[in-house]
């Protein structure tokens, strides 16, 4: 099929119901590098901690066709895309330029200083486009995953916490400039079950980890400043090794250089295969 940047229109996700907005996205990642599938309540809850903005998002159609989302999310002065996609039928036809040069018009025009997105370092197409569009790479984002293994032989008892508490505790130790997904401003917005929350008995560490089918995902860990360089971190992992042994444990590639990563490489834990540009572009 045939589309044409001249004859798109869009839709505010305001406007758009639940299933329509889970919809489009899934028709949109299809054959995406990471596998994307949301039913409604994954969706919600998926965004609804990024702070997406459902007037400056936007499902797009050509001829009364979905074509694609720009997803936008928004926190003070800055935007951020929160997925852009395109179904597989449209893909190649030079409709991503003008959904995104919508999205960057809009920003400036609301009074937003910046605008920012994350993409796979291995998305040539997409990093042109970008580049293109005055967007400029500001850091690497990588993550590490620990197979599935026995527990440890030795490791610490592990105390069940409230999420909110622990992305406090990350908000006041945490480092100041964590992307976007790590931030405390989205890990506040996680809550039980979907999200589990731990603490070593002490207080001396807290962590925050997402169990799925197949795998159980690191969104967060933090230890207090004027303990660290202690070992706590360290023993945090292992006690988190030994809560979900015999299970992949998967940091995503959102974490930049520093401690953080420091501490996965010293805890034995393997870079994974894929990494991500965040970019920026200012208005």
């Amino acid at each position: 099929m045939t589309f044409s940047a001249d004859r798109l229109t869009s839709r505010p996700v305001l406007d758009c119901s639940a299933a329509e907005q889970a919809e489009a996205m899934n028709r949109s990642f299809e054959q995406y590098i990471v596998p994307l599938r949301f039913d409604v309540a994954a969706f919600q809850r998926r965004f609804r901690g990024e702070n997406l903005d459902p007037v400056a998002s936007r499902l797009w159609y050509c001829d009364g066709e979905l074509v694609g989302v720009v997803l936008i999310s928004r926190r003070g002065w800055t935007s951020r895309v929160a997925a852009m996609g395109l179904v597989v039928e449209a893909r190649g036809q030079g409709l991503g330029k003008p959904m995104l040069q919508t999205a960057v018009d809009e920003a400036r025009s609301r009074g937003d200083r910046s605008i920012m997105l994350e993409v796979f370092t291995n998305n040539p197409a997409a990093i042109r486009l970008y580049e293109r569009l005055g967007f400029g790479i500001t850091r690497t984002l990588s993550g590490f995953q620990r197979p599935a293994a026995p527990a440890p032989a030795a490791a610490d008892e592990l105390q069940e916490t409230d999420p909110l508490a622990v992305a406090r505790r990350i908000a006041q130790h945490g480092d100041e400039a964590l992307p976007w997904m790590l931030a405390p401003e989205t890990l506040a917005a996680t809550t039980a079950p979907y999200v589990q929350a731990w603490q070593l008995p002490g207080g001396q560490a807290h962590a925050l980890v997402r169990p799925e089918a197949d795998k159980t995902v690191l969104l967060g860990l933090v230890v207090p400043a004027p303990l660290r360089r202690q070992g706590w971190g360290r023993r945090m992992v292992r006690a988190l090794e030994a809560r979900y042994a015999d299970q992949l444990l998967l940091m995503p590639c959102l974490l930049p250089l520093g401690a953080g990563q420091e501490l996965l490489k010293h805890c034995g834990w393997q870079p994974m295969g894929l990494e991500l540009y965040e970019m920026e572009r200012p208005l």
